[in-house]
């Protein structure tokens, strides 16, 4: 570490070679030297300079405390968009949400990525009523949503009614199902709510599927109650080119075991174990 420090004091005016040694401490990982760093920018007089403010930022936001990131970012003079939602995700993670709030109330213009990062920090903390809240406020302000907006809220649906509604502020959105990740979590979603028409009227009208999109519709059909149903959409996986993974396997022999179809069991096992 002290070589690269030295080597920084020989070409001092170098922002490359400050921001190298950022990568540097990001490569190990470890607070200690992320607050060196940060005194070595300071003794420079490149604390000041927003971009390497914004990247020692984002060092103590992986690696400090909420306190850490806090005196950090007041030291940044001229805070952008950037700073700002560094300091957000640092006060997440930490899951200090009353901070986090007073922080982004005093962002001067949040984007679509401040937005997302509370409405996340309150679904991880199960605020689901909070994160829909701050979605409505989002929409309120003009600001429009991303896919990973949609994501987060999916995760936080506990009823078919408020999942309905987000699938149409999607449509309404302008995001179609082109977008896998998207189309799976309304699979997930619909599968646990027991809403198989809608799971499947998504699962039909995806544009492209992978192994996730198969196993969250068997999912969706054993948790509900309908393990034949299950088990025909694995064949169905199967016969288009399909492979399962473990988690297919544990469905399917659940499904079988609960049907007391111990025939159906092996051969499925024979299946995956010739794969």
């Amino acid at each position: 570490m002290s070589s690269y420090l030295k080597k920084a004091h020989v070409n001092k005016a170098s922002l490359s070679y400050c921001s190298q040694l950022i990568d540097r401490c990001l490569s190990f990982k470890s607070f200690d030297f992320a607050k060196t760093i940060h005194g070595h920018l300071f003794k420079l007089g490149f604390n000041a300079h927003t971009y390497l403010g914004n990247r020692c930022l984002d060092l103590y936001s992986r690696f400090g405390t909420s306190d850490d990131v806090l005196q950090l970012f007041d030291e940044i003079p001229q805070k952008n968009c950037i700073s700002w939602n560094i300091c957000l995700r640092g006060l997440l993670k930490s899951d200090n949400l009353d901070t986090a709030l007073k922080v982004f109330d005093e962002i001067p213009e949040p984007d679509v990525v401040s937005w997302n990062s509370m409405i996340s920090g309150y679904a991880s903390c199960g605020y689901s009523d909070y994160a829909l809240e701050m979605f409505s406020k989002m929409q309120l302000q003009g600001v429009r949503p991303s896919g990973f907006t949609f994501s987060i809220l999916l995760s936080t649906v506990s009823s078919a009614c408020h999942g309905k509604q987000i699938h149409g502020s999607m449509i309404r959105s302008g995001l179609s199902l082109s977008n896998v990740v998207l189309g799976n979590s309304l699979i997930d979603m619909y599968g646990k709510l027991g809403v198989l028409y809608y799971a499947f009227g998504v699962f039909l009208n995806m544009e492209e599927l992978d192994i996730i999109s198969w196993n969250s519709l068997i999912s969706g059909c054993f948790n509900s109650g309908y393990g034949e149903l299950a088990l025909d959409q694995f064949y169905s996986m199967r016969y288009s080119g399909n492979s399962p993974d473990e988690y297919t396997i544990s469905i399917i022999i659940n499904a079988c075991t609960k049907l007391r179809n111990l025939d159906k069991d092996w051969r499925i096992l024979s299946v995956y174990l010739n794969n």
